[in-house]
């Protein structure tokens, strides 16, 4: 099953599972009428979309923080009435100090998802997905909009292509029960390794030929260092069930962990590692059973530690460190509607980091759904999408936010306003953050022709120093 098919099934599943764990409805509403315009109120400012420009009219002031993000009750920042932005415009939000620029011209081509910086160690390059033909696309960004044609470097068709942590030319990708590398500027492919002569996992893919991959499911990642490596080994007999985990030290190119699921514990959504290695994370889902159990758990690399168990569902998250250094997990928890942060640690409380406020008989109900970003230490991104019926009545709605990962005092500040609704999968915002925190990119589809999908790539640059003018 393609990225493009399994994300699709993926969003339903995760939006049912919600439902169920909490009773809520806030992002799996009808699928919006196409066409649909944003509602602007009486927000009229149809001056703001502006030229081309270089990449910098964002405010070096502070951001506006939120005043108390556990409160359904903040201030608001409505839409404002704003044409569509061409190729390589922009519009400025005065009331946020911040500028969102049009990066990427065709249709249909936007990141994967909110987990992974799309860009390269030194931005020169960035990986898009053309969801339409299912091929990763990676461009040059000397100039905007990234997609022309003369920026075009390479085109992927390996999964869950993730860019080296040091090597700006290389691209690590799975191709069925290989993990390899590529060389983006050069054009060579090379195999990193090749389970099927691996000494342990060799064997029972001999014993099981229907065993054809090895997959973290799109969500899961490897350790921020590329050393460990957590996987499901996936067949095609029993409905296509996860069949074992294991896990993979790349610089011993040693088997650590291996476990085999039976069918009742592998109703799993993902499976990786945490930031520093420590931990396998596995994103089981509300029903899952057997040893493993339900929702969010962490075990030891070698899978001899129990399953501890962080949260009761896996919902959208993202793994990352705080303020401190500390391996952590940013989630929505659906038994309390708060985005928190779990640390990862056994029986370690999670923080509330702000309330999602579904409350349905509340002029102030949220009624969005959410993504996370937390690529850069000590921070994450959380966004939002929403159905174009849905009215913007919390301070959350159409938002996305920056939220400080410090355990004693989090604190979040408004970033930009979404101005995409959703209608289908690839509509939502699912913005996300770069590694060293000077970009955050997101899909829109201006609200127009909303269910077809028709988005592109919008792109903020942080100011220089954000992080310390913050800290002031």
């Amino acid at each position: 099953m393609s990225v493009v098919s399994l994300r699709r099934a993926l969003s339903v599943l995760a939006g049912t599972a919600l439902i169920l764990a909490c009773g809520c409805t806030g992002r799996t509403g009808d699928v919006a009428e196409t066409n649909n315009d944003v509602d602007a109120g009486d927000n009229q400012n149809d001056d703001q979309v502006q030229p081309p420009h270089d990449g910098g009219t964002t405010s070096d002031a502070a951001f506006v923080e939120v005043p108390d993000p556990l409160s359904g009750d903040n201030p608001t920042y409505p839409l404002e009435s704003v044409a569509a932005p061409g190729p390589g415009e922009s519009v400025y939000d005065s009331r946020l100090g911040t500028t969102q620029t049009r990066v990427v011209e065709t249709l249909k081509l936007r990141h994967e998802y909110s987990r992974y910086d799309t860009f390269n160690l030194d931005q020169s390059m960035i990986l898009l997905l053309d969801f339409d033909e299912g091929d990763f696309r990676v461009y040059r960004t000397d100039s905007v909009p990234y997609d022309q044609a003369e920026n075009l470097v390479t085109t992927l068709s390996v999964e869950e292509p993730r860019w080296d942590p040091n090597d700006p030319h290389q691209v690590w990708g799975i191709s069925e029960l290989q993990v390899v590398t590529t060389d983006v500027v050069a054009g060579e492919t090379a195999t990193a390794k090749d389970f099927t002569d691996d000494p342990v996992i060799g064997p029972i893919i001999t014993a099981n030929p229907d065993l054809y991959r090895v997959t973290r499911q799109y969500e899961g990642e490897a350790s921020i260092d590329m050393r460990y490596w957590a996987f499901i080994l996936q067949g095609t007999q029993e409905d296509y069930r996860a069949r074992y985990l294991f896990t993979w030290d790349r610089e011993k190119d040693e088997i650590l962990g291996l476990y085999e699921l039976s069918a009742e514990e592998s109703v799993i959504d993902w499976v990786g590692m945490s930031p520093l290695g420590n931990w396998v994370i596995i994103g089981g889902d509300y029903d899952n059973g057997g040893n493993i159990g339900p929702g969010l758990r962490i075990v030891n690399r070698e899978f001899t530690s129990p399953f501890y168990q962080l949260a009761h569902a896996t919902a959208h998250a993202d793994v990352g460190l705080d303020t401190d250094g500390n391996e952590v997990i940013v989630m929505q928890n659906t038994q309390t509607d708060h985005v928190e942060l779990f640390p990862l640690e056994p029986d370690a409380d999670p923080v509330p980091l702000m309330i999602l406020f579904y409350d349905a008989d509340s002029p102030l109900g949220f009624s969005g759904g959410i993504h996370v970003s937390c690529n850069m230490p000590g921070y994450c991104i959380v966004s939002t999408e929403v159905d174009a019926a849905a009215p913007e009545q919390n301070w959350f709605d159409r938002m996305i936010t920056l939220v400080e990962l410090d355990r004693n005092n989090p604190r979040v500040f408004y970033l930009a306003k979404v101005y995409g609704s959703t209608g289908a999968y690839w509509e939502e915002t699912q913005a996300t953050i770069t590694n060293d925190g000077t970009k955050v990119i997101w899909a829109t589809n201006w609200s127009e022709n909303v269910g077809d999908e028709d988005v592109w790539v919008m792109e903020l640059d942080m100011p220089a120093n954000w992080t310390a003018t913050l800290a002031d």
